[in-house]
């Protein structure tokens, strides 16, 4: 859930910033400012003693945890699924150059915003070697296939290559180093806390929290209580999550998979404002949400568990909600003989999956310096964390979790997105969504931001929320009632829902909806 773009928000997040990563340093200073000031007795009194022993603490937690496992995450190699054929590498090179609008900006993002002046032939071939073969080192076994690809490069570009090297530092991110800031371990315990509270708040509200083994209650931090407490297993070892009975007889049940941050925590209006008679599962996925444990397991592990979990409750009909992150699931379910049968609809909000052969979610993740609230947000909030830094990092592969057009088109499927989605190119994805192009014009925006008047659940629709940003349409108190009626419509059991809509008013004050 971003933050806007206010000088107050940015004072804000800057502060919480500073508290959580250098609380050990400012307990330190704290006591030598006490001691010049008002020597030993400050110094002994009750509570610059607690305060102290918190920097005590921050210090050691710095030199002997992060420290270390910042070393250990970087030294783990990069998990890849099986290698492609050349023909399917053929394919998916030419499908993701046709669905690229500016080969030009396509390639210098790629090499991290170089110039084109900086951008070499070896420097494309080193990209490409990551981006469908997998691999980093000499391109001379695949020399050939590469140089055909290069053909094809230059001849939408309208010129030539130049041959070696240059100075460029193309954008790999399985190989790239990624970037891990320090987090105080009163951070962990505050996520900690939350996560109980969330945990608390769903299952008295009527879900049912299925736990990891107790065996697995060491291997994550903060220690989860419910690990031991709860009487609920899982039907698999890696995944927990909450399940709330499905007992409407005039609606399908709801798979939801949340995005990165603190886990289902921000989910919780959504989830409590979904009709009580619906079914939901609610998928938690551990290491996304700024927590230390072990690492996702494989693409194909993960879609076995999730199956093991749907085909355990018996959901032979559901709607897919994806998030953010979540809308990654949407490929591995669509490529699932099991789940893809049994997913009769889909709705992705703030999607990331769709485009992303695009260079803007892998740029802005990874290369952007932040500059807004909402970047300085993101980068301390998931993009140097260490465990969501390390599965974006090590244990992701774009190619698997790449949605395009037509595997939308299966089914019935909204996406909700922001305008000003400030990971993804927004306007590119809303015009891939409506048109089947990038080639957007301003009579498109326009209908876009009428969108979710004319929205009927029909097809493939785009829902438009202009002036918002990612995840804050979960903070509007307009919007996140949208989300719950296109929820519930999407999980009407009739074959056509038969209204669109109801007119909604502006959307809030608080927020700039300016073009």
């Amino acid at each position: 859930m971003l933050v806007g773009q206010s000088t107050a928000e940015y004072i804000l997040i800057k502060t919480i910033i500073y508290f959580f990563s250098y609380l050990g340093l400012l307990c330190i200073l704290y006591f030598y400012l006490a001691l010049s000031i008002g020597g030993v007795r400050v110094i002994a009194h009750p509570v610059s003693i607690f305060i102290e022993s918190i920097g005590a603490i921050e210090i050691l937690w710095y030199l002997v945890w992060f420290l270390p496992y910042r070393r250990y995450l970087h030294k783990q190699r990069a998990a890849f699924p099986p290698r492609l054929s050349r023909y399917e590498r053929q394919r998916l090179f030419r499908k993701s150059l046709e669905t690229t609008a500016d080969i030009e900006l396509f390639t210098r993002k790629w090499m991290g915003g170089a110039h084109l002046d900086d951008i070499r032939r070896e420097n494309i071939k080193e990209w490409m070697l990551w981006a469908l073969f997998n691999r980093e080192g000499s391109p001379a076994e695949d020399d050939e296939e590469l140089e055909a690809y290069l053909f094809e490069i230059e001849e939408k570009l309208g010129w030539a290559v130049k041959p070696g090297w240059g100075p460029a530092k193309s954008l790999r991110l399985n190989f790239d180093r990624f970037e891990v800031t320090h987090r105080s371990l009163i951070y962990y315990l505050f996520v900690g806390c939350v996560d109980f509270a969330t945990t608390i708040i769903l299952m008295i509200s009527g879900f049912r929290f299925y736990r990891q083994p107790r065996s697995a209650f060491l291997k994550s931090f903060p220690l989860r209580p419910m690990t031991l407490l709860a009487p609920k297993q899982s039907v698999t070892p890696s995944i927990s999550y909450f399940f709330r009975q499905h007992k409407s007889t005039k609606h399908r049940p709801v798979v939801l998979a949340h995005g990165v941050g603190i886990g289902l925590a921000p989910y919780v209006p959504l989830l409590l404002q979904i009709p009580k008679d619906i079914g939901v599962l609610a998928i938690e996925i551990i290491p996304i949400s700024s927590r230390i444990t072990t690492a996702l397991p494989h693409a194909a592990d993960l879609m076995r568990e999730i199956g093991d979990i749907i085909s355990h409750h018996k959901l032979d009909d559901f709607v897919f909600v994806g998030h953010s992150y979540g809308t990654f699931l949407t490929s591995l379910f669509l490529k699932s003989s099991l789940l893809e049968s049994r997913m009769h609809s889909i709705i992705l909000l703030d999607p990331v999956a769709v485009l992303l052969h695009l260079p803007d979610m892998a740029y802005n993740f990874t290369r952007r310096k932040p500059v807004e609230a909402n970047e300085l947000q993101l980068w301390w909030a998931a993009q140097t964390e260490p465990d969501i830094a390390f599965t974006l990092g090590r244990r992701f592969c774009w190619r698997e979790h790449i949605v395009w057009r037509e595997d939308l088109l299966s089914r019935t499927t909204t996406v909700i997105m922001g305008g000003r989605d400030t990971l993804v190119n927004a306007d590119a994805i809303a015009s891939y969504i409506t048109r089947g192009d990038l080639a957007w014009t301003w009579e498109d925006r326009e209908d876009w931001r009428r969108s979710r008047y004319s929205w009927t659940g029909q097809g493939l629709e785009l829902v438009w929320l202009e002036g918002y940003d990612h995840g804050q349409s979960f903070l509007s108190r307009v919007f996140l009632p949208m989300i719950v009626k296109t929820i519930e419509k999407h999980a009407v059991l009739e074959s056509r829902l038969e209204s669109p809509l109801p007119p909604l008013p502006e959307p809030d004050a608080k927020l700039d909806t300016t073009e």
